[in-house]
């Protein structure tokens, strides 16, 4: 169980990395309110899976399930890992 924590832990620094991206580019953009999305985020690592990917979810499941993609990706990473986190403490 001792996994799940780090990954969540890994995922949680991630997200504040994140954040702390997102907050400067609104800074230097004179506090005009911008975020990069998790499709963003995820194409910078491998845009030809992130494609892949965004269509299958969008052709896969309803609506509301595609629209995670196009959430801020601080947010998305940050849940998952309070998610994983939580998961590594049940098990103890």
């Amino acid at each position: 169980m001792v996994i799940f924590r780090l990954i969540g832990l890994i995922l949680i620094v991630a997200a504040l990395m994140l954040l702390g991206a997102d907050v400067v580019g609104w800074l230097e953009a004179g506090g005009d309110p911008a975020y990069r999305s998790f499709a963003d985020v995820w194409a910078l690592c491998d845009a030809d899976m992130a494609e892949a990917v965004k269509e299958w979810v969008e052709t896969t499941f309803p609506d509301p399930v595609s629209t995670i993609t196009d959430l801020p990706s601080w947010g998305v990473l940050g849940v998952l890992g309070v998610v994983f986190s939580l998961i590594g403490r049940i098990g103890q």
